[in-house]
Formats: structure tokens, C-alpha cells, sequence
């Protein structure tokens, strides 16, 4: 809990940005997600901060989610084999900050 609140602080003070969060346990977390849409109506997190925030029961949700933001901030690029790792093909992918 402590980890995903800093993480929130970080994001609405723009310290990090469109960082993807992840919540697996719908039912579980319920309680967490009702104290978000409260603090929402008070006007201490924005709600556009919190569409960065997935609750979900699903992996392969998580992960599409944590993909989109990858795409979005990211640039691919294929790097070249490395001798000292004995690699003879290329087969790692890197992927560097998107330059605006």
C-alpha cells in the first residue's frame, strides 16, 4: 500500500508521468477504489491522475494496460547481439524514452 500511495503522490505532483498502475482484486480492493472516488470528490487527486489506475481480476488486462503506456512513451528498438553474452542473433529489445 505504502508503494502504490507514493507512486500516486509522485504522478499528481509530476514528478513521474502517465506511469501505469495495476491493481489486481477487484472485489479485495473495492474498499481502496471507494476512498479513491472520495478523495476524487473532495478535490485532493485529480480523476484524470486515477485513469492511470487499473483495477482488475484479469492478467492479460494488466498487462495491455502496462503495454499501451509502453507504446505510448516509448520507442522500440532492437539492439545488436551482445559477444559477452554469447548471443549470436539479435533477440533483445530495448526500448528508449520517446523524444517529444
Amino acid at each position: 500500500m505504502d508503494e502504490l500511495f507514493e507512486t500516486c503522490t509522485l504522478i499528481q505532483t509530476r514528478t513521474i508521468r502517465n506511469f501505469p498502475i495495476v491493481v489486481y482484486g477487484t472485489e479485495y480492493y473495492k474498499p481502496l477504489r471507494e476512498f479513491f472516488a472520495q478523495m476524487i470528490t473532495a478535490g485532493t487527486i485529480a480523476e484524470a491522475d486515477m485513469k492511470l489506475v487499473l483495477f482488475t481480476d484479469d492478467v492479460q488486462e494488466g498487462m495491455d494496460h502496462i503495454q499501451k503506456y509502453l507504446r505510448e512513451n516509448f520507442n522500440k528498438k532492437p539492439i545488436k547481439p551482445s559477444p559477452w553474452l554469447f548471443e549470436s542473433k539479435l533477440i533483445r529489445t530495448v526500448f528508449r524514452k520517446a523524444t517529444p
